[in-house]
């Protein structure tokens, strides 16, 4: 049975190592064994850490930790011993900075028919930008990757333009939603967990603290809401990636005198409940290659308003189950949030069109067509990607 490495930055809280473990969850029985590498430890939320990784373990996936220390290159040298030792078929690197040391750490490998498939959930521009040299090496490793994946459309193009291959050569892997795990949560416990009154106007926003997800736009429009809407109250759920950003943030609340009603909750393990007990999911990306949050809103039949960016118009469907406006626009924001809050009709009609449309998006099928990929490349010479 091949044994295919998925490497992971860390056994994070955010999207990707959730992707990474229903995908691996959802490939045919018996026909794979896969185990996870993580490159990097992190101290802050160590308990819901460690409950995501007890969830690989639980569905029979070990997991490995990557030696502290050593820099880069020492990650690097880390990684492809463990390759050699583990007797790895086939490495499924996730995201940026796997797809750069793994690759890197997989060419030592690749003379001996390791495999080599790279997976792109999101757009990396802040990154590619700022160090032009991993770009350089990027588009060097992508020529000899046996495969190349993306979690949507947008994503798979914006690559390829970025990278300078054919967007053929990269599969689309959609991510899913497990209907049932979102779907008639407790609406009135979930509130009263969370402190929120009966005439409370919750909004939620779910995800990373950190530029792209735009909790600073939200911050502003309900600043510019707070007179005319004194029910509103703002719920940032995500890990604090960047706790300087919060910093500021909350500052701003509190000048404009509605610190209490915007409120941090940090990592959410039981997003069924959140979800049941907002009225409305607020996505405001500055960027997004594919918005997991927005799949698990609407199978819990929120109302959403998120940004026209990326690949949020191909997930959602405008004015169906989402109202779209421009990014970086807090007015904009600010308008679509009252719109919602002011027509009891339009939440419900938007609510109401989620979980039809987050049926669309199936782990299922996407650990299918995963298992094809591997196989694919399994089955190809060793060494050179497609068409090399």
């Amino acid at each position: 049975m091949p044994r295919v490495a998925l490497v992971l930055n860390t056994v994070g809280l955010g999207g990707v190592p959730q992707a990474a473990l229903d995908l691996a969850r959802h490939l045919p029985s018996g026909e794979f064994e896969p185990v996870v590498y993580v490159l990097k430890a992190s101290d802050d939320d160590a308990a819901s850490r460690a409950l995501r990784a007890a969830r690989f373990v639980d569905a029979g996936i070990g997991v490995h930790h990557g030696a502290a220390g050593g820099g880069k290159l020492g990650a690097i040298a880390a990684l492809a011993e463990w390759l050699e030792r583990e007797r790895v078929d086939l490495v499924h690197t996730h995201s940026y900075r796997p797809n750069l040391y793994a690759r890197l750490a997989a060419t030592l490998r690749r003379p001996h028919g390791l495999r080599v498939v790279a997976h792109y959930h999101n757009q990396y521009d802040d990154k590619w930008d700022a160090d032009p040299s991993a770009l350089v090496i990027e588009r060097g490793l992508a020529a000899q990757s046996d495969a190349l994946l993306a979690c949507s459309a947008s994503v798979r193009e914006h690559v390829a333009a970025r990278l300078g291959v054919d967007p053929g050569r990269i599969t689309v892997i959609e991510n899913g939603v497990d209907a049932a795990r979102f779907g008639g949560g407790d609406r009135a416990a979930a509130r009263r967990r969370l402190g929120l009154g009966a005439d409370a106007f919750a909004v939620g926003l779910v995800g990373r603290v950190c530029e792209q997800k735009g909790q600073s736009d939200l911050v502003e429009a309900a600043i510019a809401l707070a007179d005319r809407a004194p029910s509103l109250v703002v719920l940032m759920a995500g890990a604090r990636e960047d706790r300087e950003l919060q910093r500021r943030l909350g500052a701003r609340a509190e000048q404009a005198g509605i610190g209490a009603r915007v409120r941090w909750l940090g990592h959410v393990d039981d997003m069924a409940g959140l979800y049941a007990a907002l009225d409305l999911v607020v996505a405001p990306s500055r960027w997004e290659g594919f918005g997991l949050m927005l799949v698990e809103a609407m199978a819990a039949a929120r109302p959403i308003v998120a940004t026209r960016v990326g690949a949020i118009a191909d997930v959602v469907r405008e004015d169906e189950t989402a109202l779209l406006v421009p990014a970086r626009d807090p007015r904009a924001l600010a308008a679509a949030i009252e719109r919602v809050m002011t027509d009891p009709a339009l939440a419900a009609r938007l609510g109401a069109a989620g979980p039809a449309r987050a049926s669309g998006f199936s782990w299922a099928r996407s650990g299918a067509r995963l298992a094809a990929v591997y196989r694919t490349a399994l089955a190809g010479a060793p060494g050179r990607g497609p068409g090399g």
